[in-house]
């Protein structure tokens, strides 16, 4: 007989990683000590993303090796772009409003 509600043994052996633009739970933790360490870094740095470039690739490379996501090459991400953190600078000054807020 068939199990019921669940899934077959055999769905593990066929799996594949999830259709470009999804972005699966990590349900078994895989990629937790690599997330931990983007999200310690975002905190670190107030959110300022472009100074957690190595945690972001560490973190997107976890979850492409364990199948959380297709392989893809990190350079897509602009993750292998020079940053220009001067012009950033001013573009977020030039974004500020005259109240002094974002």
């Amino acid at each position: 007989m068939a199990s019921m509600g669940g899934a077959s043994k055999n769905s593990a052996a066929n799996a594949s990683a999830p259709d470009k633009g999804s972005f699966p739970l990590d349900h078994y933790s895989e990629c937790k000590a690599a997330m931990e360490r983007y999200l310690a870094c975002m905190k670190k740095n107030e959110s300022a993303h472009a100074l957690c470039r190595e945690e972001t690739k560490a973190y997107l490379e976890c979850r492409m090796n364990k199948g959380l996501m297709g392989k893809e090459d990190v350079g897509k991400f602009g993750l292998n772009t020079p940053i220009d953190f001067q012009a950033s600078a001013k573009a977020e000054e030039d974004h500020v409003d005259h109240r002094g807020r974002k």
